[in-house]
């Protein structure tokens, strides 16, 4: 225990004949000080899970015009989050890792992860829509890391393979009532991995990843036009991760480095780079508007439409933070959003945006 008390002056003996001279002291002039413009301070509300890898809003079927979440993980980890309460479910593939999820509505969700396993839900639960591969063969893994719908009959899942040598692109469509694989002539030759889907519409998919050659990395960025894949050979010096769209004309990009990029409809644009020091895991984006988005990793960049603003330093939230996943939340009695960012370690991190702008 720590005893706080205030010391006191010794006696010291005084005579008449003493007389103490004080000798003046230096006064420094003031040093002029550079005030850093403040940043409010973020204040995020935690949640402890397990690891985590994905997360994806639907309409609550509970609490009638409230927002509900599905949240999936390493060893089969699915929970279901409804107004504040976690609801564990048991993966009917046991102990798979899972890594991503989508809903196209209440009762027709997806999820995918190791060993090309594809789960679905039918609004009661969650059944194998397409079994995990017991045998690899050649390959050490066959993972989907990523699964995105543009309505019910026109889906994609997609990842990689994985060997001593690399792996190449692994690309799966739902039509509606079968997952079948999907060629990409010239394309399977790349030692590439998925690590991104976005489906705007049936003629309008994205697909990026990144892929090694001879210890150099690259990048691909693929194109669906509802015919044929294209790929972007401009992008293949930027290693894309994430993607966020806000229209077929809007999609903003972010790479393994901070790289940030926009799509304009017509050609891809370098914007940014963000600082990310030490970065150890790829960043993610998520644009909820032309003016109001996020990058996350170990730190937390937002862009408000004229700048760029770190906002995680001053805040509550970890530096050895490891962001995965950001999604909007519902609203707060202030009328401001609430955004819910996934940390690799388990953790759910949320905070009212209104708080640092």
């Amino acid at each position: 225990m720590l005893i706080s008390c205030s010391p006191s002056a010794p006696n010291v003996p005084t005579t008449s004949e003493s007389i103490v001279t004080i000798t003046p002291t230096l006064n420094p002039q003031p040093t002029q000080l550079i005030t850093p413009t403040p940043i409010p301070f973020l204040r995020a509300t935690k949640f402890k899970f397990l690891s985590l890898n994905a997360i994806t809003p639907i309409n609550s079927t509970i609490y009638i015009g409230q927002t509900d979440y599905w949240i999936v993980g390493n060893g089969g980890f699915i929970t279901y989050w409804s107004y504040g309460y976690p609801m564990y479910v048991d993966s009917p593939a046991g102990l798979q890792d899972l890594y991503d999820v989508d809903f196209v509505s209440s009762d027709d969700g997806w999820i995918v992860g190791e060993d090309e396993l594809i789960l679905h839900w039918n609004g009661k639960d969650w059944e194998v829509s397409k079994p995990a591969v017991v045998d690899p063969g050649p390959h050490s893994s066959l993972d989907l890391y990523s699964v995105a719908f543009n309505e019910a009959n026109d889906g994609w899942a997609a990842g990689c393979t994985g060997s001593e040598g690399g792996g190449y692109f692994l690309v799966y469509h739902w039509d509606g009532r079968t997952w079948s694989e999907v060629s990409l002539s010239e394309e399977r030759d790349l030692w590439a991995c998925v690590r991104d889907v976005v489906a705007l519409s049936a003629t309008d998919v994205w697909m990026t990843g990144t892929g090694s050659d001879m210890g150099k990395e690259y990048g691909v960025t693929m194109h669906w036009n509802g015919i044929r894949w294209e790929r972007f050979a401009d992008l293949n010096s930027y290693n894309i991760h994430s993607m966020s769209a806000l229209s077929a004309d809007n999609i903003w990009a972010i790479t393994r480095y901070g790289i940030v990029l926009n799509w304009n409809g017509i050609e891809w644009s370098e914007k940014i780079q963000l600082d990310f020091t030490e970065l150890e895991y790829a960043p993610v984006m998520f644009a909820r508007g032309p003016d109001d988005i996020f990058v996350a990793g170990n730190k937390i960049w937002h862009w408000d439409g004229s700048t760029w603003m770190e906002i995680s330093s001053n805040s509550n939230i970890p530096a050895d933070m490891n962001i995965v996943d950001i999604v909007e939340g519902g609203i707060s009695e202030g009328g401001n959003p609430f955004i819910y960012m996934l940390d690799s370690s388990g953790i759910m991190y949320a905070f009212e945006e209104e708080s640092f702008r």
